[in-house]
């Protein structure tokens, strides 16, 4: 009881806070624009090499696929030591990073939702945009597993690759989108980029959609959030920034075109409205898929704060390793999102911390709450708040830089032991 009242006291304290933000951003007189009492974000110190400089880009690929050839080959040698013998790099892969939702999305890939091998009732409750992007790739010949890599590899590098610009042009400020980038690519469940699983996907998506929103493209914003929608769930959670960008606009006398910016809104459900359609056509009900949810996971929407005190209790009653390698991160991940977007929320656009809000709040409403530091992962604005805190100074800087590769080590070795979902 006492942790589901620290939990929605401290979820409440956000809103509060956001509520706050919007009173005085609306509250300005007419002639002012709400960004412009956003401050800049200025670096302490300057830690990009000048390659990184001349070349973000590029800089930005080899960050991330060096991150992630590192992160296999450390698996590779934890796998090792628990089987206690050599196995091959290359027949590993398979072994280490297909497993758990990574089955269901490669099985829909080879054979869509209905097949003997797999039935509906196992499949149906996983979006479909992603498989369907790695089957595409499989039709060159390619092995499904190696275009699941691909598809995940490429899209996170694009979203990588999105997310420095966005911060960029919000901030002026190249080194804070180079720590957002970094932070992104060290976060300790970013293995789960690497692996057939929706993550990157729905990222990349997600950060388009906000880099058109903010930019005023309506329609392609739309567009973006929609495809988000046909990958995850929470993709219809981007009708809450967009709406929120829509009042700012108006309120700055910036809302030149209403009809694109109205057409651009009513996009946004269409990739879930999609996803219904496929459950009434597979079974011939539209939401068939929240009953395969609670009869195959045991999976319902539950009371976010409550989840979080059930996390707590089976932290401290629970099997040592799972509760290291799921239970304490679920709970720390929580409070800790809610202190970086408490203690950087100034310097977030309000749709930013918007969609912090009830994304975090969707996202730890699963009953049976496994993986919610892998949900928050495509949270960006987190990332954002977390490089804002590194600009204080080097010695944060370092820190953060220290406590997320320590993480990464950390729960790749609990995820080889089957301990994080």
């Amino acid at each position: 009881m006492l942790i589901t009242t620290i939990a929605l006291l401290a979820f409440v304290l956000l809103l509060a806070y956001i509520a706050l933000r919007g009173v005085y951003e609306f509250g300005l007189s007419l002639g002012e624009s709400a960004d412009e009492h956003m401050p800049l974000f200025a670096p302490h110190t300057c830690t990009t090499t000048p390659f990184q400089q001349r070349h973000p880009i590029y800089a930005i690929v080899l960050l991330v696929l060096g991150a992630r050839l590192a992160t296999w080959l450390l698996a590779w040698l934890l796998f090792i030591f628990r089987e206690n013998q050599v196995v091959g790099f290359f027949d590993s892969l398979k072994t280490i990073w297909w497993r758990w939702d990574a089955v269901h999305y490669l099985n829909i890939a080879a054979h869509g939702y209905v097949t003997d091998a797999m039935p509906e009732k196992l499949n149906l409750v996983f979006y479909p945009l992603y498989p369907a992007l790695v089957a595409l790739i499989g039709l060159s010949g390619i092995p499904l597993f190696a275009a699941s890599l691909i598809a995940s590899l490429a899209a996170f590098c694009a979203a990588t690759i999105v997310l420095y610009r966005l911060v960029e042009r919000e901030s002026q400020n190249p080194q804070l989108a180079w720590d957002c980038c970094k932070v992104l690519v060290i976060f300790p469940f970013s293995f789960f980029f690497a692996m057939p699983y929706t993550e990157s996907l729905f990222l990349l998506l997600t950060l388009l959609s906000f880099w058109y929103l903010r930019g005023g493209y309506w329609l392609l914003a739309g567009l973006f959030a929609a495809l988000a929608g046909f990958t995850r769930n929470q993709g219809i959670l981007l009708l809450i920034p967009f709406a929120v960008e829509i009042l700012l606009r108006w309120r700055n006398g910036e809302f030149n075109r209403p009809w694109r910016a109205l057409l651009g809104l009513a996009l946004v459900p269409l990739g879930l409205l999609a996803y219904l359609a496929i459950n009434h056509i597979v079974t011939g009900n539209w939401l068939q898929f929240l009953i395969y949810q609670q009869q195959n996971w045991s999976q319902s929407f539950g009371f976010m704060p409550s989840n979080v005190a059930n996390a707590f209790s089976n932290l401290l009653q629970g099997d040592l390793n799972l509760a290291l390698g799921t239970w304490l991160p679920t709970v720390l991940c929580y409070f800790a999102a809610i202190a970086l977007l408490l203690t950087s929320g100034r310097q977030l656009p309000l749709p930013y911390l918007a969609y912090s809000a009830v994304y975090l709040w969707v996202s730890y409403s699963p009953s049976w709450l496994l993986s919610g530091p892998r949900y928050l992962m495509s949270l960006f604005p987190l990332v954002i708040a977390t490089g804002i805190l590194m600009q204080k100074n080097r010695y944060w800087h370092q820190a953060i830089e220290l406590i997320m590769l320590f993480g990464l080590g950390f729960f790749l070795l609990m995820y080889i032991h089957y301990q994080v979902y």
